[in-house]
């Protein structure tokens, strides 16, 4: 049976239903300006507990609209030449966790190197031309060519809202430390300083079907992202189909038993399911890690452990 979900803040809880206002603009046309416009400022990749307190602060003191502004991608695949970067979130889950969190518009620049090197007089000249007056932004905040301006810059021309760096266990919560978590397979520990499981988004296709064979058929995920691949292994996770969450077996690596794939592949395993998901999009949510990934004498060995992880995930509550 699909079970009840216990983690409502996770994008997956509620598809976004575009009610926030959005607007894509580059830096030099300006969209229409809104005047006493509160923003949130920052890079909101993965939308931790410290980005969430920034947006909460914005609903909080915002007059009249409250707004967020946003990238159209990565500053690091900007400044890095196009670079592939693995990120927690995408734009399009940035503005779901946005309008659950009461942001009346989101404002989306486009990312290029022109913009990124605007200097700190520049970048605020930007602002008070969308009609900000008040801003929010987390204490180590920083912007324009270089990251040369800080809140002490913001302070001297907009009402500025400081937040204190929000720490989990006396250490300050940000993005890079929760990517080096899930890279070590710490999906609880991950979960704990998001404020919300890691989760990512993408299509069931078909693959080689060789878990339907050993009586483990399992979706697999073609992500609609350049999601942060976790640590090679097993996870207990939560798949969201057709909106529905169900409790997955979730392994993430190249298949050594089988035939070592050339790129990591993620493929879902659903307890209590039976059915036909491909082509939908799924959810899925990386709660546990259970095991590294590793090679098989056989088959049947390979079906014997994967009966011994479906029994770990049933047991999660």
């Amino acid at each position: 049976m699909p079970i009840k979900r216990k983690t409502s803040n996770t994008i997956a809880s509620a598809d976004y239903s575009k009610n926030m206002e959005i607007i894509r603009f580059d830096y030099k046309n300006l969209p229409p300006k809104k005047e006493g416009l509160t923003l949130a400022l920052g890079t909101f990749d993965g939308f931790h507990k410290g980005h969430q307190r920034i947006l909460i602060e914005t609903s909080l003191h915002a007059k009249n609209e409250a707004g967020i502004l946003l990238f159209s991608c990565s500053p690091s695949k900007v400044l890095h030449l196009g670079k592939t970067e693995e990120v927690l979130t995408s734009l399009e889950d940035q503005l779901c966790y946005a309008e659950k969190l009461r942001m009346d518009v989101a404002y989306i620049v486009e990312a290029t190197r022109e913009f990124f090197s605007l200097s700190k007089d520049g970048f605020m000249d930007l602002l008070e031309s969308l009609g900000a007056t008040s801003l929010v932004a987390g204490a180590d905040y920083t912007f324009g060519n270089a990251g040369e301006g800080s809140v002490e810059d913001l302070k001297k021309r907009f009402k500025t809202f400081v937040v204190p760096l929000v720490k989990q266990n006396g250490k300050k919560i940000s993005t890079r430390d929760i990517k080096a978590m899930l890279k070590n397979g710490d999906a609880k520990e991950a979960w704990e300083n998001l404020g919300h499981p890691y989760e990512v988004k993408g299509k069931v296709v078909h693959g080689l079907e060789n878990g339907r064979k050993i009586g483990f058929p399992t979706l697999n995920i073609e992500l609609s992202a350049d999601y942060l691949i976790p640590k090679y292994g097993v996870y207990y996770g939560i798949c969201y189909l057709s909106g529905v969450p169900h409790k997955a077996m979730v392994n993430v690596g190249n298949n050594p038993t089988i035939g070592v794939l050339k790129k990591a592949n993620i493929e879902a395993y659903l307890l209590d399911y039976e059915g036909d998901a491909y082509g939908k999009t799924v959810y899925l949510s990386f709660l546990d890690y259970e095991r590294e990934e590793r090679k098989f004498a056989s088959l049947q060995q390979l079906k014997s452990q994967l009966e011994i992880d479906k029994e770990w995930i049933r047991k999660h509550q």
